[in-house]
């Protein structure tokens, strides 16, 4: 995978609607080699999947890549599966893969937040 190493801050309204689905430690290596990963201060990388819409379009599953520290994933763990959530920070990249010409987006965020149910 060939990342070109810089994300873009996205609108706030990329989506317009996220659910929550899932957070999970995004790890490294294989097999008895696999680890959590963690950035270069040794704080964890997590992985956010939430069901997006993007205006006009249809849902789709997408991951979201967090650094946050255990606590926190901790917490965002809690949330219900299939919450409003709203999230903090969105920014996106584009990578090709090595040897094709397609190119894919990748996600990252910098927190969640829960949105209020409305009246």
């Amino acid at each position: 995978m060939a990342n070109y190493g810089y994300y873009l801050q996205l609108h706030p309204n990329t989506f317009e609607t996220v659910r929550f689905i899932a957070i999970s430690p995004k790890t490294e290596g294989f097999g008895v080699d696999e680890k959590h990963k963690t950035d270069k201060n040794g704080v964890p990388v997590w992985t956010v999947s939430a069901l997006v819409k993007v205006p006009g379009g249809v849902q789709e599953m997408e991951s979201f890549t967090l650094t946050t520290p255990a606590e926190i994933a901790n917490k965002i763990k809690q949330i219900e599966e299939l919450t409003a959530i709203r999230l903090i920070g969105l920014a996106g990249g584009k990578w090709s893969p090595l040897q094709t010409d397609k190119t894919s987006w990748s996600f990252q965020i910098s927190g969640v937040e829960v949105l209020k149910a409305q009246q």
